[in-house]
């Protein structure tokens, strides 16, 4: 297993110029790696990447004003998911508003986050269902919940982004889950910073951030 894990420092920098990292979830609850991008300036490129080196399913966590603000809606009323992910109906943006056609190509797809993340995005822009499956993270992020949704919206508060995130799970190529070891060799191989959700809990408690609606003032 890798002894050494990048800094959230590494990670945010890394998540501010575009690209990807990889994120370990706490081994005594899934015990699983998902590779997080931010949907602010995301692209086809790195959609495509993310896919062809995760396999897992590919969600989009939002902040739960963004969620009202497009009325976003729970797939179901009374979720019996063990983990309470909280998945939303699915999603594409319409032709006029974002040029998506299919919704299910990276660029179509790119497109659709995009728009989720534009403070000027209206409900309108979207139709249901899609090929984007939201997630609203709970409001005071890793405080409320500690997962992968609320921990890729408290990095988005941290890197001064929009709270929308890109995250799907890494399978191996047996088609099981990859726990640390397979993820810390799949972070060498295309380079990208490896960091557990424990850093970042660790990091706010560093600096004195109680919950993830406060994040924005760090960068104010």
């Amino acid at each position: 297993m890798q002894s050494q894990f990048s800094t959230v420092e590494e990670a945010l920098n890394q998540l501010v110029n575009g690209g990807y990292i990889i994120l370990a979830d706490n081994e005594d609850r899934e015990n699983e790696g998902d590779l997080v991008a931010l949907g602010e300036n995301v692209n086809a490129d790195t959609i495509y990447e993310m896919l062809n080196e995760a396999n897992g399913l590919m969600c989009v966590p939002v902040s739960e004003d963004i969620a009202k603000h497009l009325a976003f809606k729970p797939m179901v009323e009374h979720s019996t998911d063990p983990h309470q992910t909280p998945f939303m109906v699915t999603t594409d943006g319409t032709l006029e508003a974002t040029g998506v056609t299919t919704g299910v190509s990276a660029f179509d797809r790119a497109a659709t986050i995009r728009q989720i993340a534009k403070p000027t995005a209206q409900a309108s822009d979207f139709n249901h269902p899609g090929h984007i499956q939201p997630l609203y993270a709970q409001p005071h992020g890793l405080r409320d919940r500690i997962g992968h949704t609320e921990a890729a919206i408290d990095l988005a508060y941290l890197a001064g982004k929009a709270p929308v995130a890109v995250i799907i799970e890494v399978l191996k190529s047996d088609g099981k889950m990859a726990r640390r070891d397979s993820l810390s060799v799949l972070a060498n191989r295309v380079h990208v910073p490896f960091i557990t959700i424990n850093q970042i809990i660790e990091y706010l408690d560093v600096k004195g951030i109680d919950y993830a609606a406060n994040l924005a003032k760090v960068n104010a």
